[in-house]
């Protein structure tokens, strides 16, 4: 820079105007060059300082030999957290000479860090990471674990293979603005170091070394909070706005948010009662609906509403906070269904919010049934301006059973089904988030018995909560 003030000064006003204007064009750029250069250091230190803040958070997977969720931070940030619970020796993560690598989404905005982390869990687990293990990673700062949480996953390299990271700094270096990639290696005295890498056209450059621990479970818990208005959401405004900053790519988001335009919502509902039938697929809740719609005369609804369920294949296929936002409007599209309807005659409705909560609590909570939040958590808890019904039925069965039933029905499963059917501990969350769910909780009936005498158990339920 100095160069070029020098030389522009000797410039006599004779010169050469198009000499003057290079040089000009030269003392500009060589300017914003600096510039540039500041902003880097400025975030760079910013990103350092942030993350040896971090407490990191993988989740649990007993199946991989994990059954709790697992907590680490920087040596010097863990004293600060509580130093009676560090362990700088156990590292459960690490094999002898095995390695890890941590990819975390930093990027504010919800929709592209939503899509971004379903797009690189599918690509990590296409098997080009060989005989990896992929998990569940969250980080955040203590002090906001709601406003700090971020997304990503631990990739847990048993042959500590020089090649499983080159793959992936050349798959993370198309997203270098939106991640940030860190590899784990035990010391010679057992202790665990962490590497924050910058990346670049699938080069890597080490930005910070820290040791790092393990810390005990915090108070908060980062998998509940992200539960809270990502997975479940407790009020119509906050799942519509899901959908609204996501509806100029999505143009099915903007329908469903015409139709419940269209749609008064209200707490209401009028002097008839409104039974819900909920239970895991192939409990027999299509059967006993239709029985309860016969027997007491009653209007019968489903949900999501056949309104927007041309639409449900579409969701399914976004991230968890998209398609949980979509299933949560369609609870608010069946109350204005259920409102109008209860004025004339009973309604049943086949599932409500109840499914909408249990499956997304159980999917984002990984882990058995012990790791679920505990009961009367705040996440079991009804939103306070959807319609409640009268009476909630969970129809249950044993796990042969619902097999049995599962593979003589011939139909198209959804994802969520076909993990119902290979993953026993995921049916068991999902039934007990049921069971967990409160104001107003669920009335259990053994579906288990013929068609009849699960009816006229279901009829026995109704008469003795309902005025019918």
């Amino acid at each position: 820079m100095a160069l070029s003030l020098y030389i522009y000064n000797q410039i006599s006003p004779m010169s050469n105007w198009i000499t003057q204007r290079l040089c000009l064009q030269l003392l500009s750029k060589k300017r914003a060059v600096l510039a540039n250069c500041l902003r880097m250091a400025s975030s760079l230190c910013h990103y350092t300082a942030d993350w040896k803040s971090r407490v990191f958070a993988v989740d649990a997977n007993k199946s991989l030999g994990y059954p709790d969720p697992f907590y680490f931070t920087a040596y010097d940030r863990a004293h600060q957290l509580s130093p009676a619970g560090t362990s700088p020796h156990v590292w459960p993560m690490l094999a002898q000479w095995g390695s890890a690598h941590s990819v975390s989404i930093t990027t504010p905005h919800r929709i592209t860090a939503a899509r971004l982390q379903k797009s690189l869990g599918q690509q990590l687990t296409r098997g080009v990471l060989g005989s990896c293990q992929v998990l569940s990673l969250f980080s955040y700062l203590p002090h906001d674990a709601q406003g700090s949480l971020q997304k990503g996953f631990i990739i847990l390299d048993p042959q500590n293979c020089p090649l499983i990271q080159s793959r992936l700094k050349d798959l993370l270096s198309e997203y270098k603005q939106h991640v940030l990639f860190c590899s784990y290696q035990e010391g010679t005295g057992s202790e665990v170091w962490q590497c924050l890498w910058e990346l670049d056209r699938g080069q890597a450059k080490e930005i910070e070394i820290s040791q790092v621990v393990r810390v005990g479970e915090p108070a908060t818990s980062p998998f509940v909070v992200n539960i809270k208005n990502s997975a479940v959401f407790y009020s119509l405004g906050d799942a519509c706005s899901v959908l609204q900053e996501c509806s100029t790519i999505i143009p099915e988001a903007k329908n469903v948010l015409d139709l419940l335009e269209n749609n008064s919502t209200t707490t209401k509902k009028g002097e008839f009662p409104v039974i819900v039938i909920e239970g895991l697929d192939a409990t027999g809740k299509s059967t006993l609906t239709q029985s309860l719609k016969d027997s007491l005369g009653a209007v019968l609804l489903k949900s999501p509403p056949d309104c927007i369920s041309q639409w449900r294949k579409t969701f399914d296929d976004e991230p968890s906070l998209i398609k949980r936002a979509y299933y949560a409007l369609g609870n608010y599209i069946v109350a204005s269904e259920i409102e109008k309807a209860s004025r004339k005659s009973p309604v049943i409705v086949d599932r409500y919010w109840h499914s909408t909560a249990a499956y997304a609590i159980a999917t984002e909570i990984g882990g058995s049934v012990h790791n679920l939040p505990e009961c009367h958590h705040e996440v079991y808890q009804w939103p306070d301006d959807l319609l409640k019904p009268n009476l909630v039925i969970l129809l249950t069965v044993c796990d042969e059973e619902r097999m049995l039933r599962m593979h003589g029905r011939g139909m198209e499963e959804t994802k969520e089904e076909k993990e119902l059917e290979s993953n026993s501990m995921f049916r068991q969350k999902v039934e007990e988030a049921y069971k967990r769910i409160g104001n107003p909780k669920c009335v259990v009936v053994d579906a288990s018995s013929s068609k009849q005498t699960v009816l006229n158990e279901a009829l026995s339920v109704i008469k003795k909560h309902c005025a019918i």
